[in-house]
């Protein structure tokens, strides 16, 4: 149930996960305000011109958050990648806590689905795990969702695309749950509009599950010539601690968790499969990584 009088704060919306929360959000009729750093760069015009309102401010600027999030419903919290693990944890925790200080009836954090139970020690890897902890403590209702390995991490340049060939984590017969990043935002919305069902709960969410094979096959499909899979060497993992990090969660760790895909298909009957995105939103990504190499 939307109320369309109090707005959801969403943050992150000139990004992609937030620029998918709060179309999502505007297509089922809340009222969304923003928080942006550049009111006038395209994106955030963009944004105003699509009906969302406009809040000039920065992570750092607590009094600026403090006010959008007054008459408020709903906050949805996203950080940017390229923030350092000890930035993330701060600015993670001090939107929640001023989200519970200003009683924001639910904040829903966007975390990452590589996040286990046990803290590696490596510290961008527990940045988010260490802000659900501090979520999870707080006296209002949150939800947190973990996207599985977004599609477009897949037509990146670099992967070997341009060369006829994918190089990606998993062994060709094992594997990968991804997730459309247009999905997140109407995963969130469903969240959103139903606080007695998902507040308090911790959320994996995805828009496919494929082989190795299976990805070969749609990438020869689409492109329209043959596409063959392969994992990276066992070298290349051992020399890269992200990769290899990755890889073994895929294999037996958080990434290798099942994700319901009927599930998500009743929050969001919309679900998108790999296929479908790959030959829709995906293509142009996918004709520029196959035209390009790195």
């Amino acid at each position: 149930m939307t109320n369309s009088k109090h707005p959801i704060l969403v943050f992150g919306a000139t990004g992609r996960q937030g620029g998918s929360v709060a179309k999502a959000l505007l297509n089922t009729g809340w009222v969304v305000r923003a928080l942006v750093l550049d009111p006038t760069e395209a994106a955030s015009v963009q944004l105003r011109n699509s009906g969302v309102e406009l809040v000039q401010g920065s992570f750092e600027e607590t009094d600026v958050i403090r006010s959008a999030m007054k008459d408020a419903y709903g906050v949805f919290s996203v950080l940017p990648a390229n923030l350092a693990a000890e930035d993330e944890v701060r600015h993670g925790i001090s939107i929640a806590d001023i989200a519970a200080e200003t009683g924001i009836n639910h904040f829903a954090y966007s975390s990452g689905a590589s996040v286990g139970n046990e803290l590696t020690g490596v510290p961008r890897f527990d940045a988010k795990p260490r802000i659900e902890a501090h979520v999870r403590g707080l006296d209002i209702a949150t939800t947190i969702i973990r996207p599985m390995i977004f599609m477009e991490m897949l037509v990146r340049p670099g992967f070997g695309l341009d060369e006829g060939r994918l190089i990606s984590l998993i062994r060709p017969d094992h594997f990968i749950q991804l997730t459309a990043v247009e999905d997140i935002g109407r995963f969130v919305a469903a969240v959103l509009a139903d606080k007695p069902r998902f507040g308090g709960r911790t959320l994996k969410i995805a828009s496919d599950r494929l082989t190795g094979r299976e990805l070969e096959i749609a990438f020869s499909e689409v492109a329209g010539r043959p596409i063959s899979y392969e994992r990276f060497p066992d070298d290349i993992l051992a020399a890269n601690t992200d990769l290899a990090h990755m890889a073994k969660s895929l294999e037996d760790g958080p990434l290798a968790e099942h994700v319901d895909l009927e599930v998500m298909r009743e929050m969001n009957p919309d679900l998108l499969t790999f296929r479908s995105w790959l030959a829709g939103n995906g293509r142009r990504s996918l004709d520029e990584a196959l035209r390009t190499s790195a």
